[in-house]
């Protein structure tokens, strides 16, 4: 009974061998190469700068004024970020982290 599985899949497997090569062994199809060409072409450092050069801000107390504002915002955002003043415990995930609104 084993000689009788033996035959049929060393069979099955000439078959695929054969059917392998045959595909290999082909020739491919003439005809030109395709070149891949990238559909969205991206503009380059130097053409963004001269599109948006009118936007760009030359009032140096307005830059000022707009660090300040952005360093007052990082100090808020530091101190909500780890002070628990203010918030009640809401629940706890699995992960074991608090959950405080």
């Amino acid at each position: 009974m084993n000689k009788f599985y033996i035959q049929i899949v060393l069979f099955i497997l000439s078959i695929f061998v054969y059917a392998n090569n045959e595909a290999l062994a082909t020739e491919p199809v003439p005809g030109k190469a395709k070149k891949n060409k990238s559909k969205k072409c991206y503009p380059t450092s130097e053409e963004v700068y001269e599109t948006n050069k009118h936007l760009l801000c030359d009032n140096h107390e307005e830059t000022k004024e707009a660090e300040k504002l952005m360093n007052e915002a990082v100090k808020h955002l530091e101190y909500h970020a780890t002070s628990e003043d203010g918030y009640k415990l809401y629940g706890k995930s699995c992960s074991r982290r608090a959950i405080l609104y």
